[in-house]
């Protein structure tokens, strides 16, 4: 995919697209052969997750249903150096493989970092230290889960229903509002003043309403309905029709110059999560586990 990438000239048509007619072509042939590649890459979402269900979950648990922390309780080993020495073999080895695998990513989503942005999904959730922080966060949740409930499979679905309970709504909802988002407008009718308002690949679009002069959102049911008869002629006709009732086109985004700011919030969010779910399971195994 890099290979190909640089054999397009996608860099060049990247920097000067406006005087490369070609580059068109070349970004729909790129998009189309490893646009599925991309979106592949989106079920390595699970893989905290599974580390979780798989690694965390039992960590404890097993060792509840089974009694075995006993034996380890009566050797002079205290519950808390117990629980600190099971979780942090277990997260460390975990991390190094999150970094890992981040590392590999970075590399490998180096030309769709170049044509989206790094607000994408795929390169926001795997190329920076968020990573890191939501493998964290499932294996506490998997050990704590399972310090409470003492039964693996219980623990295992708590960790799954956890997880997503905090994962999507950050990455759907909060995610586009850690910071105040900022708005552009553009004239429908003239193409230089989209251009003049500075669009940038990087930066990340959250939506893209009509607005009037004051900034008002006008909703898009009114302006088809006005203009529908003008649609019906050409595209150019309707710009027109909504140039004359003084409607502009606008971009609420974030700018590409926050991409690390947001992932220390988010990191932050999910490693805070972390350690009082750690908080809550050594209060547990120290003073409630017989």
């Amino acid at each position: 995919m890099r290979d190909t990438y640089q054999q397009l000239g996608l860099a060049h048509c990247l920097s000067e697209v406006a005087t490369s007619p070609n580059c068109g072509d070349a970004l729909g042939v790129f998009r189309d052969r490893y646009g599925s590649w991309l979106a592949l890459a989106g079920w390595l979402n699970f893989i905290p997750v599974l580390l979780g269900i798989l690694v965390g979950a039992p960590l404890v648990a097993r060792e509840l249903e089974h009694g075995t922390q006993r034996l380890v309780w009566t050797q002079s080993v205290t519950r808390g150096r117990w629980l600190v020495v099971t979780l942090a073999l277990v997260l460390g080895g975990c991390l190094v493989v999150a970094v890992a695998l981040s590392l590999v990513l970075t590399w490998w989503l180096g030309p769709w970092d170049a044509l989206n942005g790094r607000f994408g999904d795929a390169a926001f959730d795997f190329e920076a230290p968020v990573l890191g922080s939501y493998v964290a966060f499932a294996i506490v949740i998997g050990m704590a889960a399972g310090a409470l409930l003492r039964r693996t499979v219980a623990a295992m679905v708590v960790t799954l229903a956890g997880f997503l309970a905090a994962r999507l709504p950050v990455e759907f909802h909060f995610r586009a509002a850690y910071l105040p988002p900022l708005t552009r407008t553009f004239d429908f009718a003239s193409p230089a003043s989209r251009s003049a308002a500075g669009l940038s690949r990087a930066d990340w679009v959250i939506s893209e309403p009509i607005v009037d002069h004051a900034g008002h959102q006008v909703a898009d049911q009114q302006v088809y309905r006005t203009c529908l008869s003008s649609f019906g002629a050409t595209k150019d006709t309707f710009f027109h029709c909504v140039e004359a009732h003084g409607w502009l086109g606008s971009e609420v985004y974030q700018p590409a110059a926050r991409y690390w700011t947001f992932q220390g919030i988010e990191t932050a969010i999910f490693v805070a999560l972390a350690v009082a779910l750690l908080g809550l399971a050594a209060y547990w195994v120290r003073a409630r586990l017989t």
